[in-house]
């Protein structure tokens, strides 16, 4: 079999390995999208939205008029004269009321208890906002595993395509004695030891890959081909903004309702109330005894033991707490910020560095292999430039899988 024609089998079959094991293509938007859709936490805080509504209106209907059915029958036998006394059970009791009762003057109560419930819903959605962008994060994160261990591994196969390539040239050369044995020995073993690592890499990858499955809510084992992603670095908002910083000003509003509630406890209750029905002792005069009342009723706090001063000081103590976490906070987010910036920016500068040095080692690697074909270069020359080659390959993805890292983190805090 002539060279050109081995040379053509080799290419022919390290095409069809890659076409058999990367038929199917995956992006990082549907990783995404999938792991959103499965995540129990995000279906918890929905639900959390919509049971804190009904809780809302179970509060806003127990301030409408309740009506209720009092039923009440009562025997007090007395024999030979043992037994309660008439005078204060009257031997028997039939009651059978139907009662309304409302709260009068209650709009700011009701307003403010209805607020805290709009307050809460609230925080679940600003909640629900940050378990969505941390899942995000770590889905993205592990992408950026996966995509990182299936580029090496295709790394190493691209040199291991490219030495069998030269194998067969190298064995031709070798026949005709330009070659030593030993040289084509060493290379043979250079191929061997290619071999085992890419078994290896491939393993990596597909426990990142199932990692990656994992949190995405699949249990699918199956792997399939990457790509990179291109993170954008978003416009940064400020601090305020920032759903982290907006579940400070959340709890703040709490606190102040909080205490409004508190002074409302302290103020006249008046209620309004009215019954009809029967209550009779004599069943004889059951027919005259139905009728009908009505009234009004008032409860003014006098002393509580002074737990208004109490739940005063604690709901100081909660402010505090918060003030001491939303300091905290706006300091590292600051800090966070300006510490991935330089990073991004160095990686950057970095990569621009790699790209002039890739395009060195390539020149090199194209006079080099030109020298090997014509018999006129040592063998070990060429594999350690084509390892500069996979090294320079190398950094210079490692450097654009770093800036994704860092763009990942910075949109992260940004949101």
């Amino acid at each position: 079999m002539s060279i050109r024609l081995r040379i053509a089998f080799t290419f022919f079959f390290s095409l069809l390995f890659h076409l058999q094991n990367f038929s199917q293509e995956c992006t990082l938007t549907s990783f995404l999208e999938l792991g959103i859709s499965n995540s129990p936490v995000l279906k918890d805080l929905s639900n959390q939205v919509q049971t804190n509504h009904f809780d809302s209106l179970i509060t806003r209907a127990a301030f409408l008029p309740q009506v209720d059915f009092n039923g009440y029958l009562m025997y007090a036998p007395s024999v030979n004269g043992w037994g309660y006394s008439e005078v204060i059970s009257n031997g028997q009791n039939l009651t059978g009321t139907l009662n309304v009762s409302q709260q009068l003057f209650n709009k700011k109560t009701k307003d403010l208890s209805l607020k805290k419930f709009g307050i809460g819903s609230g925080s679940l959605d600003n909640a629900r906002q940050i378990s969505l962008n941390d899942l995000k994060r770590a889905i993205t994160a592990q992408y950026l595993a996966a995509f990182s261990s299936m580029e090496e591994r295709n790394f190493q196969q691209d040199i291991l395509s490219a030495l069998k390539t030269e194998a067969v040239i190298l064995k031709a050369w070798t026949e005709k004695g330009v070659y030593r044995q030993t040289d084509y020995l060493s290379f043979q073993v250079e191929i061997m030891n290619l071999e085992r690592n890419i078994r290896d890499l491939d393993l990596t990858y597909r426990k990142e890959s199932w990692n990656l499955n994992q949190i995405c809510g699949m249990h699918d084992t199956t792997s399939c081909n990457l790509r990179l992603p291109e993170l954008r670095d978003t416009l940064a908002p400020s601090v305020v903004n920032s759903i982290y910083f907006r579940k400070f000003m959340i709890d703040s509003l709490m606190i102040v309702n909080d205490r409004s509630l508190i002074d409302s406890r302290y103020k006249p209750v008046v209620k309004w109330f009215a019954d009809g029905g029967i209550v009779n002792n004599e069943p004889r005069y059951l027919y005259q005894n139905f009728g009908i009342s009505a009234g009004l009723s008032m409860t003014l706090p006098v002393f509580d033991g002074n737990q208004r001063k109490i739940n005063y000081d604690r709901n100081r103590v909660s402010e505090d707490t918060r003030k001491n976490y939303q300091e905290s906070f706006r300091l590292r987010y600051q800090s966070q910020i300006s510490q991935l910036r330089t990073e991004l920016e160095k990686t950057q500068a970095l990569a621009k560095e790699n790209e002039k040095q890739l395009s060195l080692v390539r020149e090199l690697i194209t006079a080099d292999k030109a020298m090997l074909n014509e018999g006129s270069l040592p063998v070990t020359d060429y594999i350690l430039a084509l390892k500069s080659l996979f090294e320079a390959k190398h950094a210079g993805l490692q450097y654009q899988i770093r800036i994704q890292y860092v763009l990942n983190e910075i949109n992260y805090w940004k949101q």
